[in-house]
C-alpha cells in the first residue's frame, strides 16, 4: 500500500477512516458531534441487505442517547425486538431439543437508565450516515483506499472513486482501520491476531416463507437448529419480521472445494425445507446485495483478536481489531464502543488539550475488553450448539462491569493488577470502572448520572462541595480544560432520591468523582482535600499526559 504517492494533494483532513460499516460509520458519526472532521471511505457502493448485526445492548444504546439518537434508533427497530429466547430444535416444525439461557433477559434497570434495542445493520447504517453528514461528516461510498504511508507528521493515503478511477491524495494526522476482520491495513502494518478458535464459514440466505403453523405460536429470537440432514448437522433461522421474512445459515467449507456460487436455489430451498421440517414449504429467495443478484451470502466465523491496536498514527478498531462470533451480540456492539473510546481521545489530542500519550490508552483499554469478548463469545457459541456448559459470564458482568486500567485512570490502588469484570451490583465508583447509575431529581426534572456525565468531563462531588467548584474553575482557566460540576446530596443542586451517592460512588460529603466523557471514573477523592484546585489540577494533568 505504498505506491501512487506522487498524486496530487487535494484532501486535507484531521482524520481519514477506512470502512463504512457500523463502526466506521459510528466513528464518523461520533467525530463529527465533537467536531472533529473526518472523510470516510467505503470501497462498497451501498450496504448489503443481510440482516448481520442486530442487537445493540444497553451500554451502546448509552453512547447513542447521548448524541439525541435513542428515540430515532427505537423507532426504526425490528419487528423482532418482543421476542425473547434462544431454542435449540431438530426442525421448526419438529422437536424442540433445549431452551437455552444465557442470562441475557434480566433487568438492568438497577445498572442503566436505558435498554439495549434490536435494529438490524441494514437499517442503523443508513440512519448513521444521514446523521453524521448533518454534523458535517464527509462519507463517500463506492471510494478505496488504495496505498497509504505513515510519517511524524500524520498518514498520507491515496483514494480511488470506483466508477471513475480517479484518485486523490489525502493527508490526515490519524488513520483509523475500520475495513473488517479481513483488514488490508492490519496486514501492511504487519499486527498478527491470535486465534482462540478455529476458523469456519456459514453460508446466509434471507427468503420469504409461510411459517405460521410451523412457529405455533411462539416468538424466539433465534432457532439453534440440530438436524443430521444439514451440512455438518447444523442450521440457524431468525425470524426477520414476524411475518415472512427470514434468514437461515449453515456451514460450508471452501477449504474441501465447496463454493456458494455453485448452490442453485433448488438446494438452497432444499435446506432451508429441511431446517423448517416443511417439506413442501414454498419458498423465494432473495437477493442479499443492492448491487447484484447474488442470492447466498457468505459469513467467515472467528474468534480471534489483533496483538496491537495501534502502529503509531494507525488504529484498529471493530472487526480489524476483534473478531467477534455472533453469539450475545457483542461483535458490533464492542466495535462501536472502541469507536467512541477512540474519538474522545484523539478530540482532545487535535484540540491541543491533551498530549498525544492520551492515545496509547486506547490500546491499553480496549485490547483486554476486545480479547474477552472473543474468548466469551467462543464459550457461548459452544453452549448454543451444544457443544460445551455453560461457563460464560452473564450479560451484566460483561455490559457493565469491565474495567480499564491506563494511564488515563488514576488508580488508587498499589496491589497487583485487579479483575478484568466485576457484576455492577459490587462496583462502587473505582476508577477505571463505569460510573454507577443512580436517579437524581432537581425542580421536578428526573435524571440518571449516565446522562448527567455524558459526553462531557464531569465532577460529581458530595453534598458540602467542600471547595471543588471553585477548584473546577481554576483548571479552567489555567488549562483551558472545562469539567461540569453537579453536587449531589440531600441539600445539594441534586437531590439523591435513594440516598445512596457517596455508598455507590465511594465518596464522603466533601468528596469527589471525575467522570471521563465516555462515563467511565477517571479518578476521584474520597474526602476533603487541603488545597482542591491543586488537586484537581494534577489530577487532569496527569490523565490528559500534560
Amino acid at each position: 500500500m505504498n505506491d501512487e504517492m506522487s498524486t496530487t494533494h487535494e484532501i486535507q483532513v484531521p482524520v481519514l477512516i477506512v470502512g463504512g460499516a457500523l463502526v466506521g460509520l459510528s466513528m464518523s458519526l461520533f467525530l463529527a458531534w465533537q467536531g472533529v472532521p473526518s472523510l470516510l471511505v467505503e470501497k462498497h457502493s451501498a450496504p448489503a441487505r443481510l440482516p448481520r448485526a442486530r442487537g445493540h445492548n444497553a451500554r451502546t444504546m448509552e453512547l447513542f442517547r447521548m448524541l439525541g439518537l435513542e428515540e430515532t434508533l427505537r423507532a426504526a427497530q425490528s419487528p423482532m425486538a418482543e421476542n425473547r429466547g434462544i431454542m435449540r430444535v431438530e426442525s421448526l416444525a419438529g422437536c424442540e431439543l433445549a431452551r437455552l439461557d444465557e442470562g441475557g433477559q434480566g433487568d438492568f434497570s438497577a445498572f442503566t437508565p436505558t435498554t439495549g434495542c434490536i435494529i438490524s445493520q441494514e437499517q442503523l447504517e443508513p440512519l448513521l450516515v444521514e446523521h453524521a453528514r448533518r454534523l458535517g461528516g464527509d462519507i463517500r461510498f463506492n471510494t478505496e483506499m488504495i496505498s497509504f504511508k505513515q510519517d511524524e507528521a500524520g498518514v498520507c493515503a491515496v483514494i480511488r472513486e470506483r466508477s471513475t478511477g480517479r484518485t486523490r491524495r489525502v493527508r490526515a494526522h490519524y488513520l483509523i482501520a475500520a475495513d473488517g476482520s479481513h483488514s488490508s491495513i492490519r496486514e501492511v502494518l504487519g499486527i498478527q491476531t491470535q486465534r482462540s478458535g478455529g476458523v469456519s464459514h456459514s453460508l446466509d440466505m434471507v427468503f420469504e416463507a409461510d411459517l405460521h403453523e410451523a412457529l405455533r405460536g411462539r416468538h424466539i429470537f433465534m432457532y439453534y437448529v440440530s438436524n443430521p440432514r444439514l451440512p455438518d448437522g447444523l442450521g440457524g433461522l431468525m425470524p426477520l419480521d414476524n411475518q415472512r421474512r427470514w434468514s437461515f445459515g449453515t456451514p460450508i467449507h471452501p477449504e474441501r472445494g465447496e463454493q456458494r456460487e455453485n448452490l442453485t436455489d433448488e438446494r438452497c430451498i432444499e435446506l432451508i425445507r429441511i431446517a423448517t421440517g416443511v417439506p413442501d414449504l414454498e419458498v423465494e429467495l432473495l437477493p442479499v446485495y443492492p448491487w447484484d443478484s447474488t442470492k447466498v451470502g457468505i459469513w467467515e466465523l472467528q474468534a480471534r483478536h489483533a496483538e496491537r491496536y495501534r502502529q503509531e498514527r494507525v488504529f484498529l478498531v471493530g472487526d480489524a481489531a476483534h473478531a467477534i462470533l455472533p453469539a450475545g451480540g457483542f461483535g458490533a456492539t464492542t466495535g462501536i464502543q472502541d469507536a467512541f473510546n477512540l474519538s474522545w481521545k484523539l478530540a482532545l489530542v487535535l484540540s491541543r488539550k491533551a498530549d498525544s500519550r492520551l492515545l496509547d490508552s486506547y490500546e491499553e483499554e480496549r485490547l483486554p475488553i476486545g480479547k474477552l469478548t472473543v474468548e466469551q463469545t467462543l464459550l457461548r457459541t459452544s453452549y448454543r450448539t451444544g457443544i460445551g456448559e455453560r461457563t460464560f459470564l452473564d450479560d451484566a458482568e460483561m455490559i457493565f462491569g469491565y474495567r480499564y486500567q491506563s494511564l488515563a485512570v488514576l488508580s488508587e490502588s498499589t496491589t497487583p493488577r485487579a479483575s478484568l469484570t466485576q457484576h455492577p451490583k459490587v462496583l462502587c465508583g473505582e476508577p477505571g470502572t463505569r460510573a454507577p447509575h443512580l436517579m437524581l431529581q432537581r425542580k421536578g426534572e428526573y435524571i440518571s448520572t449516565i446522562d448527567l456525565c455524558g459526553g462531557k468531563w464531569s465532577l460529581l462531588v458530595g453534598a458540602q462541595e467542600a471547595g471543588w467548584n471553585e477548584a473546577a474553575h481554576h483548571v479552567a482557566q489555567e488549562m483551558g480544560f472545562v469539567i461540569a460540576v453537579h453536587s449531589i446530596g440531600a441539600q445539594a443542586e441534586w437531590r439523591d432520591i435513594e440516598g445512596r451517592f457517596e455508598e455507590c460512588y465511594g465518596i464522603g460529603a466533601t468528596g469527589a468523582a471525575l467522570i471521563r466523557p465516555d462515563g467511565f471514573v477517571a479518578w476521584r477523592s474520597s474526602g476533603r482535600v487541603n488545597h482542591p484546585p491543586r488537586q484537581l489540577k494534577q489530577a487532569a494533568a496527569s490523565l490528559l499526559g500534560r
